[in-house]
């Protein structure tokens, strides 16, 4: 996980580096640029939660489960 941290870190910090040299030649624009670099961490992102999900889903759903009569008992229901 580290490892893929530090890769989509430098992947970033490359398409930065990237977006400001575009002002001068203007080949893709720095609007391009910023939806790459958005797409990239919602992608990292989903990875996370993909590879990690045997471990958060439960969690949260333990977590629904027991907030559940809490959210209803305030609720009035």
């Amino acid at each position: 996980m580290f490892r893929l941290l530090a890769v989509l870190f430098i992947v970033i910090i490359i398409l930065l580096i990237l977006r400001s040299r575009s002002k001068k030649f203007n080949k893709l624009g720095p609007n391009s640029y910023k939806k790459i670099i958005f797409a990239i961490i919602v992608l990292g992102i989903l990875f996370f939660i993909a590879t990690t999900s045997r471990y958060l889903l439960p969690q949260i759903l333990q977590l629904i489960k027991i907030g559940l009569p809490l959210i209803t008992k305030f609720i009035g229901i």
